[in-house]
């Protein structure tokens, strides 16, 4: 509708003359711009623009005050849409790494409406004696920025705990950075935290490893965990229960564990930079259903890279993947999994003796437990030490109807660069000469 029409439309309407304050109150013509009603995504700007317009010319405003008038309208519905932002210091929080702010940015979460609202960290080191606990839907802790991320950046004078820079959040006598605890049913059923958003933070466990950064016990939905550094840490996040939740952006390495999901469905991890410690496990996932693992730099140093227990309908794609020890992928009683496109490169320890971590040699830099999983267009490299005899680049260990195919596998001078049992199938990846069977070789059908 054009402006013009629209004033036209209006010049004989009853309430011409009316003050804009009555019409803004009453909104008797255009009800949609009730804050109950209104929905202010770009689809429906139109709407309040127009309305707005409406308001101002039956209260009688001249032509060229128009535009101008609905602006102001538009931005105080607006102003008064978004949720509420609490920046932390502003409430006593104190950014010097030695005084405990746990209590205040938990008594800020707990002031919040039902609608949600935002905790802003700014620049500076909040120690927490206790976890921040977010016990409600629709809560966003945010940073500013997460500074520089690892301990092999430069040091920067004045920081009590290295890396320096950005919102960063201490665990000082607390074990947890930020905290989802579980939270009793709701007439027998579970009471889902929903929209919880964390981002533009560093959380760290000080200058030694300790604790968790982000723990989520609860049942959860649509949770976003973006642009967050995780260091120094036991393990840097843990997920229970997560449905709909993205990872996305994070770097979470320099940790003993850098993510643990158990139990969730429709979740994605992508675009992360992660890296476990010697023991530890980089991403480890547990009874996942329909996932993505897809686009992340993932560091050696840990035991295992990606390590998938009982998990169903999981894409692990297009990953950078490098590793200094044998089952830099593990898929344990998994099945329709698709593991595809992916970089994996097994380097050579300072230790070469220290490759197999008290494995044997068959044992397997990829190795796959489970049924009518596809394992395809992968480009695996291993660096094997010169003592190795037969050494196995992937072990079909249990299950079947699992599918090798089109894998690119740079070393295959050993006879054993497949070790597989009955009922699974390779193409186009190595001659049957590579591929030692446990059991009827007939029953492994090869093709290159």
């Amino acid at each position: 509708m054009k402006i013009e029409t629209l004033m036209l439309t209006l010049e004989d309407h009853p309430d011409r003359g009316k003050s804009i304050y009555d019409l803004k109150k009453s909104f008797r013509i255009v009800g949609f711009l009730t804050q109950k009603n209104m929905d202010l995504r770009m689809r429906n700007r139109s709407k309040v623009f127009f309305a707005a317009l409406a308001c101002i010319w039956l209260a009688g405003c001249k032509k060229t005050e128009v535009i101008d008038q609905t602006k102001t309208i538009i931005q105080e519905v607006e102003s008064s849409s978004k949720s509420p932002e609490y920046v932390i210091t502003k409430y006593g929080a104190k950014g010097d790494g030695v005084t405990d702010c746990s209590k205040i940015i938990n008594d800020l979460i707990a002031g919040l409406p039902a609608s949600g609202g935002t905790i802003v960290i700014p620049e500076g080191e909040f120690f927490l004696n206790s976890p921040i606990t977010v016990n409600k839907n629709f809560v966003t802790i945010k940073g500013l920025n997460p500074g520089l991320r690892s301990n092999v950046d430069v040091t920067v004078s004045g920081i009590v705990s290295n890396p320096g820079g950005g919102s960063k959040l201490i665990l000082g006598g607390s074990s947890t950075g930020i905290e989802v605890p579980t939270i009793p049913d709701v007439n027998g059923r579970k009471n889902r935290i929903s929209g919880l958003s964390i981002k533009n933070l560093l959380i760290t466990g000080g200058s030694s490893s300790k604790g968790v950064g982000i723990n989520i016990l609860q049942d959860n939905d649509g949770v976003r965990i973006e642009d967050v550094i995780g260091i120094n840490l036991i393990v840097g996040i843990k997920v229970n229960a997560a449905d709909a939740m993205i990872i996305r952006n994070c770097w979470v390495s320099e940790c003993r564990n850098s993510i643990e999901m158990t139990n969730g469905i429709q979740n994605m991890i992508t675009n992360c930079q992660l890296g476990a410690q010697p023991g530890g496990i980089t991403l480890k996932l547990t009874n996942q259903e329909n996932f993505s693992v897809t686009s992340n730099q993932i560091y050696p140093d840990g035991d295992v890279n990606v390590q998938l227990n009982n998990c169903t309908y999981g894409n692990i794609s297009s990953n950078n993947i490098q590793s200094y020890y044998v089952g830099m992928i593990e898929l344990n009683e998994g099945s329709f999994n698709l593991i595809n496109g992916n970089t994996c490169w097994m380097r050579l320890p300072g230790n070469p003796a220290g490759q197999l971590r008290g494995k044997t040699n068959d044992y397997g830099a990829i190795r796959i437990s489970g049924t009518s999983n596809l394992v395809s267009n992968n480009m695996i490299t291993c660096n094997w030490p010169g003592t190795s005899v037969n050494p196995v680049t992937i072990r079909s260990a249990s299950g079947s109807n699992n599918t090798y195919s089109n894998n690119k596998i740079s070393d295959i001078t050993s006879s054993r660069v497949f070790y597989v049992n009955e009922n699974n199938e390779i193409f186009n990846t190595v001659p049957s000469s590579k591929v030692f069977v446990d059991g009827d070789a007939s029953k492994v059908y090869v093709r290159y």
